[in-house]
């Protein structure tokens, strides 16, 4: 009996002893939820018990942002702005997501992208570790379809070939002088709409000539059976 009583007098003595602010300071030292928790157990009115709780809530932030650095997903980056979408850290898990996103995007069309696709990569994100990759395939886009671009020649007539109605009976013609005659004409055939010239037909022309050119390609021409006109350009 007597050492029971020797023990809850060294208790009481002990509780006697300790003070919100040496457990404050031993707390802050830990510095860990765990610490704080401690802290708030013994002294939940004390003048640090705010302090302590606040603490308490920027150490889970700092903890989960850890988490999620350690993990490096999109999916950890995501959770973490769910639940923490007003912390300090916010804005460069949002950095990592557009990241992750970016990088799944150039994935998708990095084989075989069309000229609007890269433009639309290359606006989004100016900063793209694979910017130069899309404007090295952008640039080849360009070059190949200015390759394809009809040309002009020097000369002051063309062959005007057939004229149409619509636009549908132009284009099939259109396929056809074009398999008829291919080095006679000199260049691809164009389709002018009545807008350009000011008429109400679709017309045929070949690219502009020289006068013995335009000539002598519409003799060609006639001995295929195809009619032609020489005409100014």
């Amino acid at each position: 009996m007597k050492a029971r009583s020797t023990l809850f007098f060294l208790c009481l003595l002990l509780c006697a002893c300790a003070s919100p602010e040496k457990d404050w300071q031993l707390a802050s030292r830990d510095d860990s939820p765990n610490a704080y928790l401690e802290f708030l157990a013994k002294h939940p009115d004390s003048e640090f018990a705010d302090q302590a709780r606040l603490r308490i809530k920027e150490l889970q932030v700092i903890r989960a942002w850890e988490r999620a650095e350690f993990k490096n997903t999109l999916a950890a980056y995501q959770a973490f702005i769910e639940k923490f979408a007003d912390s300090e850290y916010t804005p460069r898990a949002r950095e990592h997501i557009d990241g992750f996103l970016r990088d799944a995007r150039w994935a998708e069309i990095r084989d075989g992208a069309d000229r609007a696709t890269l433009e639309a990569f290359i606006a989004k994100y100016p900063a793209a570790p694979q910017l130069a990759e899309a404007q090295l395939a952008l640039n080849t886009i360009i070059v190949a379809e200015a390759a394809m671009q009809p040309k002009e020649r020097p000369g002051k007539f063309r062959l005007q070939l057939a004229a149409f109605r619509s636009i549908a009976a132009a284009e099939l013609e259109l396929r056809r002088l074009v398999a008829l005659a291919p080095d006679v004409l000199a260049g691809p055939v164009r389709l002018e709409s009545p807008e350009q010239h000011g008429g109400n037909m679709f017309l045929l022309k070949t690219v502009p000539m020289s006068w013995p050119e335009a000539r002598d390609a519409c003799a060609a021409l006639k001995r295929l059976g195809q009619d032609c006109l020489v005409i100014n350009r």
